[in-house]
């Protein structure tokens, strides 16, 4: 059986220099704790009504989750402000790490368009290209935009280009393939 932790090991809690691991592992977290609407704000508020009366303590397990995988300094800071209220926690968080991680955007592209591909370390380079691409689609808000697909098609396509000699007929004929696909009814 499977034992599920609502407390991060020490190294991933919110340091501020990791927000957005910890926010992807955060919503992993709170989705398992069926939290992570009310931590957001996005519950409907009479379904969150109807839940807050079913569950009265789910506000403060919430608020007590977001803090306890925080850095101790910075549960005090945020903590204060938000009043025991998970959405003010999370959205004030949010608010003041996010702004960092939009330039970041442009170094985690640049990692993975300057990933160089070759025959003797192949999987390790197209490792780190789908952990940049992760790390990237996280930052990219996504209740705005729907960045996965056209950022899998760009990388993919970048992929393929940028193939060493021996795969690229293989690359190729899947580049080929795809467009057949696509065009067919």
């Amino acid at each position: 059986m499977v034992e599920y932790s609502i407390e991060l090991a020490e190294k991933y809690k919110l340091s501020g220099s990791n927000f957005i691991d910890w926010k992807v592992r955060m919503k992993s977290i709170l989705t398992f704790k069926n939290l992570y609407a009310l931590a957001t704000g996005t519950e409907n508020i009479k379904m969150a009504a109807e839940r807050d009366k079913l569950e009265p303590e789910r506000r403060d397990l919430a608020f007590e989750i977001i803090c306890i995988n925080c850095d101790v300094k910075i549960a005090a800071q945020f903590s204060s402000e938000a009043n025991n209220d998970p959405t003010i926690l999370w959205s004030n968080i949010d608010k003041y790490y996010q702004p960092k991680t939009i330039q970041n955007q442009t170094t985690y592209l640049k990692r993975i368009f300057s990933t160089f591909l070759q025959k003797n370390k192949l999987e390790e380079a197209l490792n780190k290209l789908l952990e940049n691409t992760r790390q990237l689609c996280s930052l990219i808000d996504d209740k705005t935009v729907k960045p996965s697909v056209l950022l899998d098609s760009v990388v993919a396509m970048w992929v393929i280009r940028n193939l060493p000699d021996e795969y690229k007929t293989i690359g190729e004929l899947w580049l080929k393939k795809c467009e057949i696909e696509k065009s067919t009814p």
